[in-house]
């Protein structure tokens, strides 16, 4: 019988798949970035909209900032105040997020499980 940390074992897979979704959202903040310094309205759009379900699994800090990615970016998609100043907001959110994200690999692991909430949501 395999032990508790062997390689099939439900907490290696759980943690696969955090590290999985965490790359993920990194990618999306990535893309999200892009899109914005190219002002590509749609791709932004569609790009905050899937960040959204992140915001259920974050905790801390980071659900903080996401949040408050997809807010602002809200309002620069909709055209709402000055576009400019929103844009160069939403620059200064993400390079916080990405500040946050680009930990070295072993930090990474303990990073990952301490802000993705553990218990399923019910």
């Amino acid at each position: 019988m395999m032990g508790a940390t062997g390689p099939g074992s439900l907490i290696n897979k759980v943690s696969k798949g955090l590290r999985k979704g965490f790359s993920s959202l990194v990618a999306r903040v990535k893309a999200l970035q892009r899109a914005v310094r190219v002002d590509n309205f749609r791709l932004a759009q569609r790009l905050r909209m899937r960040l959204a379900p992140y915001l259920r699994h974050l905790k801390g800090p980071l659900r903080n900032d996401v949040e408050r990615l997809v807010r602002v970016s809200g309002l620069w998609v909709r055209n709402v105040g000055d576009r400019h100043k929103t844009k160069r907001h939403i620059q200064r959110i993400i390079r916080e997020i990405t500040r946050r994200l680009n930990l070295p690999q072993p930090l990474l692991a303990a990073e990952v499980s301490r802000l993705f909430s553990g218990a399923p949501n019910r």
